[in-house]
């Protein structure tokens, strides 16, 4: 501001000296550096009032969607419907607060001159999993000669989800006849006269096609088809995300547990098994079982955004969530901390008839003694567990890429 002030200032005297002059040694040539000074702080005046006035300033993302590691595109584009050479223009993007410390703020000088279009692209390279908002687009201009400096932020609401890196899955060992459970389908065909296991009494609600007529006919009321159950094979991913869980464990521990529940995710979308997601951060998060591409975009969008920042217990979600999944939904449970609380919920869960797979996620090569005694007191009940060490060997156990 300071610089600005007394620049204006400098322009004003240069125009009051030439007029001194002019008006004590006369002549052409004084009165000339006059008009000249004249014309001079009127190009000032009209750059400074002009510099912003019907200037726009876009921004354009390559794409919106990625995955961890590649790079950002970023056009920047500045549009000016007055056909003047004002002076020049100064852009800086402010970067995403998690790359703030990452990355230098992006800056381009441009000189439009004659152009009522400027245009220039930058990259933002390897993205690290997460959600990022780019918002401010700071613009500075000034004068050809350096008398005055604007500034304007131009608020420009723009977001993108960088997804987790997966690894594809050859096998897993749920993804056998041993995933399959016994679910109940909604719709069901009632001219398949096969999928018939028997007759019950009507119920309010029942359709008319379902009706068993001959059964009806014997004078005991109306009865109604029973259809065989379908096997489907369904699961739900309970990932942890509850900060204390991670305290005092390397960063990546997390992005590790992201980056095997996207693998797990991407597996079952492969092989046409419907998948949920659930965890709390601050927000419940439960997405119900479900298969098409517009439900995996939608759980990998979730698995971009979350952190782990939650501050409920995830023993506590997984009691109260598991109850809200129909009987014969695996229950995939993905967590770096195994506690008597959660071993307890597990184990009744499986007492219940539930199907259940730990994935307990290590940071050492070797499992502790007490980690390593909970791990067999859940497969003692029938709980199926893995240790996954961050390493990229411990992922052939689990199916290799």
């Amino acid at each position: 501001m300071r610089q600005q002030r007394w620049g204006k200032l400098k322009a004003i005297a240069l125009v009051l000296v030439t007029y001194v002059f002019a008006k004590f040694q006369g002549g052409f040539s004084s009165w000339f550096l006059f008009y000249s000074s004249l014309v001079f702080l009127l190009y000032e005046i009209v750059a400074y009032v002009l510099m912003f006035t019907k200037l726009e300033v876009e921004r354009e993302l390559d794409r919106n969607r990625l995955q961890d590691g590649e790079d950002v595109i970023v056009t920047i584009r500045l549009r000016r419907r007055i056909w003047f050479p004002l002076g020049w223009n100064m852009i800086m993007e402010p970067l995403p607060a998690r790359l703030a410390g990452v990355y230098e703020p992006h800056r381009q000088l441009i000189f439009p001159w004659f152009k009522r279009e400027v245009e220039f692209r930058y990259v933002i390279p390897n993205v690290p999993r997460g959600y990022y908002h780019l918002d401010e687009c700071v613009v500075s201009g000034g004068d050809f000669f350096g008398f005055f400096e604007r500034r304007k932020v131009y608020s420009i609401s723009q977001e993108f989800l960088v997804y987790p890196k997966y690894k594809e899955l050859t096998h897993w060992a749920l993804g056998d006849g041993s995933f399959s459970g016994t679910v109940h389908v909604s719709h069901r065909r009632s001219d398949d006269v096969a999928a018939v296991r028997g007759v019950r009494d009507y119920h309010r609600g029942d359709r008319l096609s379902q009706i068993h007529w001959r059964a009806s006919a014997r004078g005991t009321g109306l009865k109604t088809k029973e259809f065989e159950h379908q096997a489907m094979n369904q699961a739900v991913f309970f990932l942890d995300v509850e900060k204390a869980s991670y305290q005092g464990k390397p960063v990546h521990l997390f992005e590790t547990a992201v980056k095997l529940a996207a693998s797990l995710i991407a597996y079952a979308n492969r092989n046409q098994y419907h998948y949920g997601l659930v965890y709390k951060q601050t927000d419940r998060i439960s997405i119900p079982p479900g298969l098409s591409h517009a439900h995996f975009l939608r759980v990998f969008d979730q698995l971009a955004r979350v952190a782990p920042e939650g501050q409920e217990l995830f023993a506590r979600i997984v009691g109260r969530e598991a109850l809200e999944q129909p009987q014969g939904v695996t229950l995939i449970i993905i967590t770096p901390h195994v506690e008597k609380t959660l071993i307890s919920r597990l184990v009744t869960l499986a007492q219940k008839g539930r199907r259940v797979q730990l994935f307990l996620m290590q940071n050492e090569s070797t499992i502790s003694h007490e980690q390593k005694q909970a791990l067999q007191l859940l497969g003692a009940n029938k709980v199926t567990c893995t240790s996954i060490h961050m390493d990229d060997q411990e992922w052939k156990r689990i199916g290799g890429a």
